[in-house]
């Protein structure tokens, strides 16, 4: 999912989860929700994903959130799960300043 994506159904009030997969310590300096599952701990708590809405995973820059909406995909069957292209650091280069 794009930021600017993002952005649209977070203005729309759109029911969607929002996870922020970084470690607490990224988590802490900003972040675009308020739901934290650093990625060491998301297999541990993978009964807090909800199944029947979307839900968007991310990270810094993209990758870690790729690789594991891909692994709970395979593992889990989830077929609700999106990450965001480019991450925490794209959503603030769009809209940190704006």
């Amino acid at each position: 999912m794009t930021v600017q994506k993002l952005k649209d159904l977070i203005n729309r009030n759109e029911d969607i989860t929002i996870i922020d997969i970084r470690e607490t310590y990224e988590f802490e300096d900003g972040a675009i929700c308020e739901l934290n599952i650093p990625l060491d701990q998301f297999l541990t708590r993978i009964n807090e994903i909800p199944k029947e809405k979307p839900v968007l995973l991310y990270c810094k820059s993209g990758k870690r959130s790729q690789s594991l909406k891909y692994m709970i995909e395979k593992i889990h069957s989830f077929n609700n799960l999106h990450h965001l292209e480019g991450g925490f650091q794209k959503w603030q280069d769009e809209f940190a300043t704006k």
